[in-house]
């Protein structure tokens, strides 16, 4: 453990920017290989074997992002000076990411119309149908303010400790079901990973460990295994104090889905000029 402890070299704004990295590359596969390979707008010389392993790559690379992004939550949830405010300002920016959100990974039509209005209204039903991740932070920072508060309440009051392994139960089981039910991205798994870390802070690389241990359940997320190394690698320092810039983490996410669905399109618009 000493060892690691030296090692330590990583503050929160690193994390943060290599989570918007990995969250980039896995957005640009989703968002523009993908679909301009299924709808035959690939003209190279790779193979359709060659073309799925590097889809599988760079989507791996992707999965490091959530658990980091989970990961600094609980952090921020701790060291913040307004709960509410935090919460506020990823509720905003869930509104805001929403539409680009939804015609990214998706639509199912008008996927390729730079008329962003005329390829909402062909796809309107998604609004009512997914949420982004913003939503899933927000519900996992809902529920650990509650386990907080509920937890220091008992203790104030010296009800039982074992109502509060009980409260916190419950209060996590609320916010994953409105997660599943809202159908918001990484739904109750990332509910239950926020609260992972957040129950189990005092353990350092237990968290972690278990952490990884319970995403790595999900499909592909096992790949995130390098980002919980870098979890281990974090310093407990926030980095440079950023001021307002600090809201371009927030803004990154509904401009680069907004970006990447205009560059889609644009692909489109240079395929059916060769046509």
């Amino acid at each position: 453990m000493q060892v690691l402890d030296r090692l330590k070299k990583i503050n929160g704004n690193t994390l943060k920017i290599i989570a918007c990295i990995t969250m980039l590359i896995d957005h640009l596969t989703a968002g523009i290989m993908l679909p301009v390979v299924r709808n035959g707008l690939y003209s190279g010389d790779l193979t359709a074997n060659e073309l799925n392993t590097i889809y599988i790559i760079l989507r791996g690379i992707g999965r490091i992002a959530f658990p980091i992004f989970c990961f600094l939550l609980v952090e921020g949830f701790i060291h913040t000076r307004s709960r509410l405010r935090y919460a506020l300002s990823l509720l905003l920016f869930g509104i805001i990411s929403e539409i680009p959100f939804d015609l990214i990974f998706y639509a199912e039509e008008e996927i390729f119309n730079i008329n962003i209005i005329e390829a909402l209204e062909a796809n309107s039903y998604l609004l009512n149908y997914q949420c982004n991740v913003f939503f899933t932070l927000l519900i996992g920072l809902l529920v650990i303010w509650a386990i907080d508060a509920t937890v220091r309440l008992i203790k104030e009051k010296s009800i039982p400790p074992l109502l509060s392994f009980l409260a916190a139960a419950i209060i996590t089981l609320i916010g994953c079901v409105i997660a599943y039910r809202i159908n918001s991205d990484y739904d109750f798994y990332g509910v239950l990973l926020i609260t992972i870390f957040y129950v189990l802070q005092k353990y350092e690389y237990l968290r972690i460990l278990a952490g990884y241990v319970f995403i790595s359940q999900l499909g592909i997320e096992y790949l995130a295994f390098p980002g919980f190394i870098l979890m281990a690698l974090y310093n407990h320092k926030r980095g440079r104090k950023l001021g307002w810039l600090k809201y371009f983490f927030y803004l990154f996410y509904p401009v680069h889905l907004t970006l990447i669905y205009i560059i889609r399109c644009i692909i489109w618009g240079k395929y059916q000029m060769v046509l």
